[in-house]
């Protein structure tokens, strides 16, 4: 019989499964390396937040997911600011931050079980029935973010009550251009104001929860505001806030609008957006019940809604703000603070 008629060689079954041992040793051995480095990049960024003040507490802090993902857990984790940074707490139960083995670019940071953040004698709990932050970055730097929150319930535990004590949704996009903008898109569903947070004529106006506010806008000279989140600094480069779109809806308000603000010198909000209003009587009557506008004030508010042009959805007014005052059209509804005369 000749070598031709030889049957193969067995070896040749087997290796397929050779091969796929190989692969599995080489992936368990990437795995370990890389949770190893990322539990290790966790520990710095705790060192250096405590070289710059603050405080890092956890129970245990660990890396598992094998084998699809990586998964960094702290369990009881809180974080408190330096008392020149205000001296705040945050704790959870638990925090994990999860990315896939084949992206370590993409986190998804996900807190679990209840929440508490602590300033001063104020002290709130926050449970939610769902909350996930997603991060991307781009050469070391987060280039893309992204929040969703369902079903948050904030109670006030000690101190003053809390500005919001529920959130039906709120969902958050971003990411950062090459012109140093961020662009965010934001919707919030279902927030319930605090008892006693707004004036008694407000809340029998317009009630005690916001059904829709939403904005797509744009943050000039981001770097500036985020370096140090100083103001001034933002202000002094120019810094501006962009709305393309927004829209609020909150009892008989039904709001549309688009504009910019930017700070002025005594650093309080200063700009205009042009407002589309679906139904002025209605809001007229709402800023009239609740005292925001009275006597004369509502009058030309009505003159200054018939005169308005006509846009898709309602008629257009001019929303400004100016020298710490908020106006609507030709009528003050509220200020941001008092000047010094």
């Amino acid at each position: 019989m000749s070598n031709s008629d030889r049957a193969p060689s067995r070896i040749f079954l087997f290796a397929p499964f050779v091969a796929l041992i190989v692969v599995l040793v080489l992936h368990a051995a990437y795995w370990t390396y890389a949770a190893s480095q990322i539990e290790q990049r966790a520990l710095t960024w705790i060192e250096q937040q405590q070289a710059a003040g603050y405080q890092v507490n956890y129970n245990s802090l660990r890396v598992g997911g094998y084998p699809f993902r990586f998964s960094l857990r702290a369990d009881a984790a809180s974080l408190t600011a330096p008392r020149s940074e205000g001296g705040w707490t945050t704790q959870v139960e638990r925090l994990s931050a999860s990315a896939q083995f084949y992206d370590l670019n993409h986190w998804i940071v996900t807190p679990d079980g209840e929440g508490q953040i602590t300033a001063g004698s104020a002290r709130y709990q926050l449970v939610a029935e769902s909350a996930r932050l997603s991060l991307r970055a781009s050469d070391g730097a987060t280039s893309r973010l992204g929040a969703n929150i369902d079903g948050l319930v904030v109670t006030t535990l000690s101190g003053p009550q809390a500005a919001i004590t529920a959130l039906g949704s709120l969902a958050i996009s971003g990411f950062l251009d090459e012109d140093d903008q961020l662009a965010l898109r934001v919707q919030g569903e279902g927030v319930r104001f605090g008892d006693g947070v707004l004036e008694p004529d407000l809340v029998n106006a317009f009630g005690p929860q916001l059904d829709l506010v939403r904005a797509d806008m744009v943050v000039t000279q981001w770097t500036a505001l985020a370096r140090v989140a100083d103001p001034l600094e933002w202000r002094m480069a120019n810094g501006a806030l962009v709305i393309n779109q927004s829209q609020l809806v909150w009892g008989p308000a039904d709001l549309s609008g688009e504009g910019q603000i930017g700070l002025d010198a005594d650093l309080l909000p200063e700009g205009r957006l042009s407002v589309v209003v679906t139904d002025p009587e209605t809001l007229i009557g709402g800023l009239e019940a609740a005292g925001l506008v009275v006597d004369e004030q509502g009058e030309a508010l009505r003159l200054a809604a018939l005169m308005a042009p006509r846009r898709e959805g309602g008629i257009a007014l001019p929303f400004r703000l100016r020298e710490g005052g908020v106006f609507l059209g030709p009528a003050q509804i509220g200020t941001f603070a008092e000047r010094d005369s």
